[in-house]
């Protein structure tokens, strides 16, 4: 029963590769890319921020940057602020700051829910702060945590003395 269970599943894995080579040797044109002039005046106009890098993106990028646009006006405007104030960020990082994003974003994906959800729930809690408490260096909680996680008798890195 095993045997015949695992002879359709490699059938069925070999015909899903054919049938996929059997497209790409069809012609049939993946995904498309539309190029800033092939944008339509709003998508232009939302995706602006964009503009200067468009021509690096991938197609799967313009995609979804497409996509973006198409929906955006049944976005809310604290949505759309959001996401505005997003590309302009990203627009202005240099790409060796854009790999480290995309790094940090990828291991963050690898990180349990649970303490995925930890973590959100710091950053709002952060996000909340008034932008003058921000600034200051940490204290409070986050300093007491730092504090309890090294080992008994031995004293945190910012009561040592410098040499």
């Amino acid at each position: 029963m095993a045997a015949t269970r695992f002879g359709r599943l490699l059938i069925a894995a070999l015909w899903l590769a054919g049938a996929t080579a059997g497209t790409a040797a069809a012609g049939i044109a993946p995904l498309s890319a539309p190029g800033w002039k092939d944008l339509s005046k709003h998508q232009r106009e939302v995706l602006a921020p964009l503009a200067e890098e468009w021509s690096d993106l991938s197609a799967v990028q313009r995609q979804k940057w497409v996509g973006l646009a198409n929906r955006y006006d049944g976005l809310s405007a604290d949505e759309q602020n959001r996401i505005q104030t997003r590309m302009r960020d990203w627009a202005r990082l240099q790409p060796e700051q854009r790999e480290q994003a995309r790094n940090q974003y990828r291991t963050l994906r690898t990180i349990p829910a649970e303490q995925r959800g930890k973590l959100n729930a710091e950053w709002e809690r952060y996000q909340s702060l008034p932008p003058e408490e921000r600034k200051q260096p940490a204290t409070g909680t986050g300093a007491a945590r730092r504090t309890e996680a090294t080992a008994p008798g031995q004293k945190a890195q910012s009561e040592q003395k410098a040499p």
